[in-house]
């Protein structure tokens, strides 16, 4: 997918057509809801547009231009491409719904203790335009005297004056963008504050069910165990319906057992019983193997991604 759509979003940030608001906010997993927000004032309000309009400058500068294109989210991030997942997917759309739930019953009160990350969020004045969110998972408050340093301020009398206080320092980055329904995110620091990690096991218990289901096992159970200690949660994320139903045909689950060379039975199941047996079709089946047809080398590839040659 071409990274325009990235370009749209920051021309619609910069036309000045929205109303921008800072959210800090704190997670606390061990609460149903795990989100906290703090709407964060300003003394004149043009100090956060001015913010909002460099931040999304210096991000389509510095995070947009250097990237290759924009990708389904697979777990791989290649570093040269902005990855995208629906916000409906099923393997965010529970806790984003929290993190907007939260978003619009933030208070007004001082967020004491660690922050742990802020959200610049464009309300659209125009109501056919999208909101604008930016999300930087860090702490924006930074004490200036510390281990490593002091820090000194020059008073009216010209002499310096020990200075304690704490800052907010907001970065002219991003980790992700959210727009019309779709995350854009430049790492995988959004897993961490979406709990992906509880997430992917669901994924990937839901996904080994599925491959069970073909009946293409001679010991289901045995190979039920030996996927559940596959380690890569990712692996799962891109699992392949058309690979699933490809070994429910004896004639095709030949093929993929010959050139995979795992062992059949006599019925012509799969008679998996080592963990690299396992590993080997966990892969082929969520896309990260694969046959060149002109070598007919079996190759492996963390991301894979169709060129659109029309």
């Amino acid at each position: 997918m071409s990274k325009a759509v990235l370009k749209t979003i920051c021309k619609c940030g910069k036309g000045g057509q929205y109303s921008w608001s800072l959210f800090f906010f704190k997670i606390d997993k061990r609460n149903k809801q795990p989100y906290k927000m703090f709407k964060v004032r300003f003394k004149k309000a043009d100090y956060l547009t001015t913010y909002a309009f460099n931040l999304i400058e210096t991000v389509e500068k510095f995070q947009i231009e250097p990237i290759s294109d924009v990708q389904d989210y697979d777990g791989e991030n290649s570093k040269v491409s902005c990855d995208k997942i629906e916000l409906s997917n099923q393997l965010i759309s529970e806790q984003w719904t929290l993190f907007t739930e939260a978003v619009a019953s933030a208070t007004d009160s001082k967020a004491n203790g660690k922050i742990n990350g802020y959200i610049v969020y464009g309300q659209p004045l125009n109501e056919d335009s999208k909101p604008i969110t930016l999300v930087k998972v860090a702490n924006p408050i930074t004490k200036l005297t510390n281990k490593k340093s002091v820090i000194f301020t020059t008073t009216a009398s010209d002499e310096l004056e020990l200075m304690s206080d704490d800052v907010c320092r907001l970065y002219l980055t991003t980790d992700f963008i959210v727009f019309g329904g779709t995350m854009y995110t430049f790492n995988h620091t959004f897993e961490t504050i979406f709990n992906l990690e509880k997430t992917m096991a669901k994924v990937k218990n839901d996904a080994i069910e599925e491959i069970l289901s073909t009946n293409a096992f001679s010991d289901p159970e045995e190979f039920k165990t030996l996927a559940g200690k596959y380690k890569s949660t990712r692996t799962f994320i891109t699992l392949k319906e058309e690979r699933v139903n490809r070994i429910k045909d004896k004639r095709s689950r030949k093929r993929v057992a010959e050139m995979l060379k795992l062992p059949l039975d006599n019925n012509g199941e799969f008679n998996i019983t080592k963990p690299e047996e396992a590993s080997l079709l966990l892969r082929y089946l969520c896309f990260k193997i694969f046959q060149d047809n002109e070598t007919m080398d079996v190759l492996e590839a963390n991301t894979v991604n169709k060129l659109n040659l029309a």
